[in-house]
């Protein structure tokens, strides 16, 4: 059976494998995967690590608004950018990147131009934009041969030392350009054409893009890192297989120190007044400076994984900050990411296959649907891009499918071993039937268990007096009420001899209180039987009383009897003497008497009074048997008056003061072992008992 549903369940993991493995192939998690990339980004954003000598210069709501006041509308003269330029190389930025298109002339005239470009030519170290396109426009193979020379130029000396790999992300036919004068000025020209993922979100970038396949252009990232770190190698940095390297984005916009820029152009104005400049030169020193545009209209707001509006330059700062920190993303071979992918599916459906308990195969089930999040949240932190979408449905269409088998092969099974068995057995019983059918062969293990026998006083006359449909009709409704207490109590139903109940407590399941539980169901018992006799006395003629007896101790428990027929059973010396016990209720006129484990086992709770000492049949050691009086706190002051008396009489009468004993228990009404004692003691003073006795009685019931 076992090895049955593992190879079940390894055929449906490999069935869930392969299906999910040719949905992963045509790209239908690709969106979800992307979904749960930003998720991990989110939970892992650290803000501060962050690099601090990466900054932003934003052309922001502010800065529009403080030059409008001034009578200076958008677009800005470009002496402007020029201010920007000097204040950041008299503090000594190492590199300056402007994400503002500067293809045509300026509306402020020629010598704007060139005082931007004698700013940027001045400073060494500036970087522009050129934009490379799909579309086959005027600036694609009709470009100027001399200004096609000078973009090339540029381009390589944005690449840096190394140089480009040998091959590009992408291919683009045309390409515009920045004014040529700015383009001669700047130290290299960088591509800010970067197209987002399908859903619109910005999650990775070439490091270099092919013009034309004539000669490599850098990304914005690439050509800044480099510039400041000129060691830097592009094929140790880790791409996709589509050549983008994937961004980290420590925080959502706003990580990064972002300056308005007209505090910055005015700081400079300040300088050259020799007043104390709002925002120093010196701020900028060492720094890695990204002047771009964050107010809404001048479109170039982005959406990134952390934040669905952010600035454009933002994005690229991000990117640069991957490349410095070397925190890109790696990727697992198609060899491992399979192998992974086969792994979970297979070890979903065959575990949940193996599994036969509700409980465990819920528990299972939580775990394996947490193994995806697991592993791709630690291979987020080891720098690995681990799928989560694919090997998330792997297994959850091995869990589902193997527990719709599960129902279809093994649910008839189990649904006919309930029918057939649930009027003869406890839940409990039938549970661990359903677990483990094996259960159903002969076997028994020693266990501690409380036995439980009752009997109905006096049924033999009952029987007679009564028709057999009446007599069956009471049966039924007299054991369907008390056995109802005892499997709602947790008991285990052992048989019916005729009118008498024979249970258990402490198996099959482990129940540490079943001395406890056996003596509170007792007690509820006869309180049901109390609330009924009147009506059965009217109905069948009657009286109806029972006797329970209940003893606690080791014995055998499990399945007995022949290879054909059995029963869950218990036997050993525990369950006679609570037979006896039983019996013995009549001869001391007590309803329920329970041996002396049973009453230490039973803690606390519950009120004992000890009736005797006895021996019982074919036993030489003797045992101590209790009356069951009731739960503690429910019993009355009479009753508690009474067992004062009782047990006070008890101690005389051992210490073989018969006359005082045989006085108190006189006083004593309504109370058949009183009565017992007093007659005890009246025989005791006419025959005084020799000088070794033990007080020891011998139970001849049995």
């Amino acid at each position: 059976m076992l090895k049955k549903r593992g190879a079940r369940g390894l055929a449906v993991g490999a069935a869930a494998f392969a299906l999910i493995l040719g949905l992963d192939a045509a790209g239908v998690f690709r969106r979800l995967e992307w979904k749960a990339w930003d998720a991990r980004m989110s939970v892992f954003a650290r803000p501060a690590k962050a690099s601090p000598d990466i900054v932003l210069i934003l052309v922001d709501q502010y800065s529009l608004d403080f030059y409008q006041e001034q009578g200076i509308t958008w677009p800005w003269p470009r002496e402007l950018y020029g201010a920007i330029i000097r204040h950041l190389a008299a503090g000594g930025a190492a590199a300056i990147f402007f994400d503002i298109a500067m293809t045509e002339g300026s509306r402020f005239g020629v010598e704007d131009d060139r005082a931007f470009a004698a700013a940027a030519a001045a400073a060494g170290n500036v970087f522009v934009p050129v934009f490379l396109s799909l579309d086959e426009g005027s600036s694609g193979p009709g470009i100027d041969p001399a200004a096609g020379e000078l973009f090339r130029a540029k381009a390589e000396a944005a690449s840096g030392p190394s140089g480009p790999p040998g091959s590009a992300a992408e291919v683009f036919p045309s390409v515009t350009l920045p004014l040529t004068e700015i383009l001669g000025a700047a130290r290299g020209a960088v591509n800010v054409r970067v197209n987002p993922d399908a859903d619109s979100i910005y999650r990775r970038i070439p490091l270099f893009f092919s013009y034309r396949d004539d000669f490599r252009v850098p990304s914005v990232p690439w050509a800044l890192a480099s510039a400041v770190r000129p060691g830097l190698d592009p094929r140790t940095v880790p791409v996709d297989r589509e050549g983008r390297m994937v961004i980290r984005f420590y925080g959502p916009a706003g990580t990064y120190r972002a300056y308005p820029a007209a505090a910055v152009i005015n700081a400079y104005a300040q300088t050259l007044e020799g007043t104390n400049p709002q925002v120093p030169p010196e701020e900028f020193a060492g720094k890695t400076v990204l002047v771009g545009l964050s107010a809404v209209g001048l479109f170039d707001i982005k959406a990134g994984p952390l934040s669905g509006v952010m600035p454009g330059v933002e994005i690229q700062a991000a990117a640069l900050d991957t490349l410095l920190h070397g925190k890109g993303f790696r990727f697992p071979s198609r060899g491992a990411a399979w192998a992974y992918l086969a792994f979970l599916a297979l070890a979903a459906g065959l575990v949940l296959s193996l599994l036969r308990k509700t409980a465990a195969q819920a528990a299972a089930s939580a775990g394996f649907l947490l193994l995806p999040a697991f592993g791709a949240a630690a291979a987020f932190q080891a720098g690995i891009w681990l799928d989560f979408s694919a090997p998330a449905a792997a297994v959850l269409l091995g869990l589902v499918a193997s527990a719709v088998l599960n129902y279809g092969v093994e649910g008839r099974e189990r649904r006919f071993l309930k029918g057939v068995f649930h009027h003869y057995l406890s839940p409990a019983v039938i549970d661990r039937i359903l677990e483990d059918p094996g259960r159903l062969r002969l076997g028994g293990e020693e266990r501690e268990i409380t036995s439980f026998f009752s009997d109905v006083a006096g049924f033999t006359s009952i029987s007679e007096a009564l028709e057999p449909a009446v007599l069956v009709s009471f049966l039924n409704e007299f054991l369907t009420g008390m056995t109802d207490l005892i499997l709602d109590a947790g008991g285990t139903l052992d048989k019916y001899e005729g009118d008498a109940i024979i249970a258990f407590w402490n198996a099959p399941l482990d129940d540490p209180d079943h001395a406890l539980r056996a003596a509170q169901t007792a007690l509820a018992c006869q309180a049901r039987l109390a609330a009924a006799a009147p009506e059965w006395e009217k109905k069948y003629g009657r009286r109806i009383r029972m006797r329970i007896g209940l003893n606690t101790g080791p014995a055998i428990v499990g399945n007995m009897g022949s290879s054909r027929r059995f029963d869950y059973t218990a036997i050993g010396d525990t369950v006679n003497l609570a037979s006896r016990l039983e019996s013995a209720g009549k001869q001391y006129g007590a309803d329920l008497l329970a041996g002396e484990a049973t009453v230490k086992k039973a803690g606390e709770e519950l009120v004992f009074r000890e009736v005797d000492i006895v021996r019982v049949v074919g036993k030489t050691k003797p045992v101590r048997i209790y009356e069951l009086i009731g739960e503690k706190g429910k019993i009355s002051g009479e009753t508690a008056r009474r067992l004062e008396l009782y047990g006070r009489a008890l101690g005389l009468f051992r210490r073989r003061a018969f006359g005082e004993a045989e006085d108190i228990f006189s006083r004593i009404e309504n109370d058949a072992p009183a009565v017992l004692y007093r007659d005890r003691c009246r025989k005791l003073r006419a025959s005084p008992p020799p000088d070794d006795w033990d007080f020891i009685y011998d139970l001849q019931v049995k």
